[in-house]
């Protein structure tokens, strides 16, 4: 029920009162609704149905009102195939449909709609996996599993089967259900000079649902962001209370402050406290947090970047209205801005990201679980440099973003080899030492050494970072 109101306020403000305090009375998270995942069913009296349903009902007619008003005639309604075909034209966007039944992906061309079969990809491993998922057992075993039953086969029904010579090809994935958890961009089978993988044919972008993908599309602004006219906040949290230090913001702060200057851009850095942080909001075209994130399990819209005086939540940021201006960029430099884990909301964007696209950002990068002190910092001067490069453009976050991810896969592979190989040395050596000392003391005994069996103990570093917006 969460829409972009910003017009309706503008032009009928007492309907966009109505429909927002009946909203959020039905909406918003409940004792009751926590309850609900609990053994024993939760006691609701007749006069809390009863006010339900009625909050329902008037709602109802308030909807049917505002969709009798000129410009209005679609409100909250799914958007028609037209209008999803326009939306894909800058790619394919592929909604991951997971169920008891079967799994399958609508595509979405401006061609037409059709579906993949994902006769590999069932819903009992996908939740037994996700409820097993942390970010210590993100490995290359799950990213290969993703590779299979998930992103090949799609991939290649839309024939991007190798990695392109020219201009990356461009997709939206909008998983469903408990896959929302799993890095779809990062899947594949990463050895130095595969092909088959997420990072090595296109670039990824996600989408809360195709309807929010729409909206942003109708409603993007004529002209891209203007050096020299537009202004940077930038909010870097070393030191929170109660938390450990992040050495690294501190790199982070001067690298992209100097980076900014040399795009001419104007640099704010206000103070860390959470009324001066919702003021800077106001009046920016990107917004950059490094710090502490945190995620609430039991009340998604209670996650929240931390600040020096308290926490910038996602419902404050639910609340915060900059669609007259509507922002180019929040970076979410933090653990687990993209994180939701409330399984019964699992498919209602209620994290961090989504906050900041309902907000009025254009674009948003954040990470899916917590992410490395030092990588923050690489991950985000790369990004930005690249977007330097394209003068800033739409496709410049996603392109940026990718080409981040990627290096750092680059590099991780390398020392990954030079590892296995130092470990295989090393093992060859310990079992050469063992052979003899095993005839020497049990010459009745004999057999070949076992190969070593090398485990990827290397944290996947570069997975974490997403893409969400146009």
């Amino acid at each position: 029920m969460r829409a972009d109101i910003s017009d309706l306020q503008q032009k009928h403000p007492q309907l966009a009162e109505e429909y927002t305090k009946l909203r959020d009375q039905l909406d918003t998270p409940t004792a009751f609704m926590r309850q609900a995942d609990q053994l024993h069913p939760p006691k609701v009296s007749s006069s809390q149905i009863d006010q339900r349903y009625t909050a329902g009902q008037k709602l109802d007619t308030i909807i049917q009102k505002i969709r009798k008003l000129s410009g209005f005639e679609h409100f909250l309604l799914a958007p028609s195939e037209d209008e999803m075909k326009a939306a894909a034209a800058p790619g394919p966007i592929v909604i991951v449909n997971v169920s008891t039944y079967r799994c399958d992906a609508l595509v979405v061309e401006k061609s037409g709609l059709r579906t993949v079969r994902l006769p590999d990809l069932e819903n009992g491993e996908i939740r037994a996996r996700a409820a097993a998922l942390k970010p210590d057992s993100i490995n290359t075993e799950l990213l290969e599993w993703l590779w299979q039953t998930t992103a090949k086969p799609v991939l290649d029904a839309l024939g991007f089967t190798k990695c392109p010579q020219g201009c990356w090809p461009r997709i939206w994935w909008i998983p469903t259900g408990p896959l929302t958890k799993f890095p779809i961009h990062a899947a594949g089978n990463h050895f130095p000079g595969s092909a088959e993988t997420v990072l090595d044919r296109v670039v990824s972008s996600y989408s809360t649902s195709v309807r929010a993908l729409v909206h942003s599309r109708q409603n993007r602004p004529k002209v891209t962001i203007a050096a020299a006219s537009e202004t940077v906040v930038l909010v870097g949290m070393q030191n929170t209370p109660g938390l450990s230090s992040l050495p690294f913001v501190r790199q982070e702060m001067d690298r992209l402050n100097g980076l900014f200057n040399s795009m001419e851009l104007r640099v704010r850095q206000p103070p860390t406290n959470r009324s001066n942080v919702l003021d800077a909001l106001n009046d920016c075209q990107v917004f950059h947090f490094a710090g502490h994130g945190r995620t609430d399990p039991e009340d998604p819209s209670n996650s929240a970047l931390l600040l020096s005086d308290g926490e910038l939540t996602v419902a404050s940021l639910f609340e915060t209205n900059l669609h007259s201006r509507k922002p180019f960029l929040a970076y979410l430099s933090a653990c687990g801005t993209g994180k939701n884990e409330h399984d019964a909301l699992i498919d209602e964007g209620l994290h961090l990201i989504a906050a900041c696209q309902l907000a009025g950002f254009q674009h948003v990068v954040g990470t899916l679980w917590q992410v490395n002190d030092r990588s923050c910092v690489d991950v985000a001067t790369m990004t930005y440099k690249w977007m330097q490069e394209q003068n800033l453009s739409d496709d410049s976050v996603s392109q940026g973003l990718h080409h981040a991810s990627r290096s750092l896969r680059d590099q991780w592979m390398m020392d990954d080899a030079a590892r296995r190989a130092s470990k295989r040395g090393k093992r060859v050596e310990e079992d050469c030492q063992g052979a003899v000392g095993q005839l020497r003391s049990n010459k009745d005994k004999s057999g070949n050494p076992r190969d070593a069996v090398l485990c990827d103990d290397a944290p996947l570093y570069w997975v974490p970072y997403v893409h969400f917006g146009l």
